[in-house]
């Protein structure tokens, strides 16, 4: 019948019987059991620590030293020092049967980063309350749950978000009925002004009903950039001319142009390859980067515009001498509902980034305190160049037009 004995303990019991050969054998025995163990428990990814009846530390791996963060070797360190969230007091008064039950937890820890660890203690083999203090009692496991913790608080946090912006949409939605039923009774009220003999009474009424309609306006306006943020509209795509769309974008911001004192300059060149674009989304994107650099100089300025032409895109370029930006509020001007202005929405480029990206496009910020701000949006070509290389040696590059035929280069016979 086979011993219950482990192997040290049948070592212990037949070494004053061993010749010093057949000692050394056992002793080289263990050393290579013991390393072969310690290369096993570096190996895994789980944090294993054993620990004695006083709470000392007596084997740890390298997964745990990792985990909380330990730099010195801790053999002989009491555990509580660097697991203070845990009650050890209460988890050593009780029985080792219970250990295992009882110690299953999760606890957060903030070194050397935030993060969640799932432990349990295993009791030792044996009783431990007749066992020499400093012998092992127990092993402590540690397993880093962080990543199954923030996947299911982003989890969480997405049903939320999701549960918010749709509650939103609908509140945002009816909103439009009673704004277009105040819009069709402002309109009336102003037409009955007709017929009111008092021709003062009229016009302070009339500046009166003014305002109520920009404010209504105003609201609507809000409504359907909320709307447009959370429920994107499917792009329309037809081959579009940008100088046309920036031309009409200009001439609906052009009386808050000018009333400001700012000058508009336009640089673009005599013809600009077609792109296939959403002529409305890309109009509300325009102006919403226009509109923006308008109200970033109250005291005049300059808004430039420039267009440019590459082998895959073609670039529009808005550059103000405006306020600027800090750095922070360039990392967070995508983030919706943050606004600079007292007055602002905070969706205006969040709208801007859809639509840009809707098209396969890129959205480029540059921008510095006092100096103004530089906004690219570049939008695929319809018809994109390809630029082939010839093989060694002539290396001559060889352009080839959106008809597949190639075109002529520098040095090529015409």
């Amino acid at each position: 019948m086979k011993s219950g004995k482990s192997f040290l303990e049948r070592l212990l019991d037949r070494v004053d019987r061993l010749d010093s050969t057949s000692l050394q054998a056992y002793i080289l025995r263990l050393v290579r059991d013991r390393g072969f163990l310690e290369t096993v428990f570096n190996t895994i990814r789980e944090g294993l620590i054993v620990i004695d009846r006083n709470l000392r530390i007596r084997y740890i791996n390298a997964a745990a030293t990792r985990l909380l963060g330990i730099q010195n070797d801790p053999e002989g360190e009491r555990i509580d020092r660097h697991l203070r969230e845990v009650d050890w007091n209460n988890l050593m008064e009780g029985a080792p049967e219970q250990w295992q039950r009882s110690s299953r937890q999760e606890i957060e820890i903030f070194y050397p980063e935030h993060r969640y660890l799932s432990f349990y203690l295993v009791p030792v083999g044996g009783d431990a309350d007749a066992r020499p203090r400093t012998l092992p009692v127990a092993a402590l496991i540690l397993q880093d749950v962080t990543e199954s913790h923030v996947h299911t608080e982003q989890h969480v946090e997405s049903q939320r978000v999701q549960a918010i912006t749709m509650l939103a949409a609908g509140v945002a939605h009816e909103l439009g009925n009673p704004l277009n039923s105040l819009t069709i009774h402002l309109q009336l009220l102003s037409r009955c002004l007709a017929d009111v003999p008092d021709p003062e009474l009229a016009r302070e009424t009339g500046e009166l009903l003014e305002v109520a309609a920009q404010e209504v306006r105003r609201l609507d306006g809000i409504v359907r950039n909320f709307l447009h943020a959370i429920r994107p509209v499917p792009l329309e795509l037809k081959p579009l001319d940008l100088c046309q769309t920036l031309v009409a974008t200009i001439q609906f911001l052009r009386r808050e142009i000018e009333e400001r004192g700012i000058q508009v300059e336009a640089a673009m060149p005599e013809s600009l390859p077609i792109v296939m674009g959403d002529n409305d989304q890309l109009r509300q994107a325009f102006f919403n980067i226009l509109r923006n650099s308008v109200q970033a100089m109250t005291q005049g300025g300059l808004i430039r515009i420039e267009c440019g032409v590459r082998d895959d895109f073609v670039d529009v370029r808005f550059a103000d001498n405006g306020q600027g930006m800090t750095t922070e509020q360039i990392t967070r001007i995508m983030e919706p509902y943050y606004t600079t202005k007292p007055d602002g929405t905070g969706l205006g480029m969040l709208i801007v980034e859809r639509v840009v990206r809707g098209h396969g496009g890129e959205l480029g910020i540059e921008s510095c305190p006092d100096r103004g701000t530089t906004i690219t949006v570049s939008l695929p070509r319809h018809e994109r160049r390809v630029r082939l290389l010839e093989a060694p040696p002539a290396g001559k590059i060889i352009e080839i037009d959106g008809e597949g035929t190639p075109a002529p280069t520098a040095g090529d016979e015409p």
